[in-house]
């Protein structure tokens, strides 16, 4: 093993994001889905030469969100809409979210919204800006001003 003070990487500085930033991050992957929704969308109507419609439908754009989010966060721990705001989720030791806390995030997050955003705004009372999606899960989503 090499001596780690060696390295000629520099440290990249982060710090729990605010929620503008996560709002912008929202807003692309939202029409990065969509355009994913169109994409099965016109496939599925193609396939079936009718207008779709039912839960296998219904069933396949929530896998697509799902996949698309845990593909995402498992891999880099960010999505597209993350990386242009320079935004990451990271575990409390720093790392990539596990399979779990991915999950429970995913669960947590519809919630935070459903309940006029107060989830999201929890930010504000939190010391550490953790919404409720990242105290349920352990994780957090932080600011990367230094990255690319």
């Amino acid at each position: 093993m090499g001596d780690p003070q060696s390295s000629t990487a520099t440290p990249v500085k982060a710090y729990p994001a605010g929620l503008g930033r996560r709002l912008g991050a929202m807003l692309y992957d939202t029409l990065l889905i969509i355009a994913l929704f169109f994409a099965t969308g016109f496939i599925w109507v193609a396939l079936s030469g009718d207008v779709v419609t039912g839960f296998a439908f219904q069933l396949t754009l929530l896998a697509e969100i799902v996949g698309f989010f845990t593909y995402c966060w498992r891999k880099q721990g960010e999505t597209l809409g993350m990386r242009a705001w320079k935004l990451r989720i990271l575990d409390d030791a720093g790392d990539l979210p596990s399979y779990k806390q991915i999950g429970l995030r995913l669960l947590i997050a519809p919630l935070s919204l459903a309940c006029f955003g107060v989830g999201y705004a929890w930010l504000y009372l939190s010391g550490n800006k953790q919404t409720w999606q990242d105290r349920v899960s352990g994780t957090l989503v932080v600011h990367m001003p230094d990255r690319d």
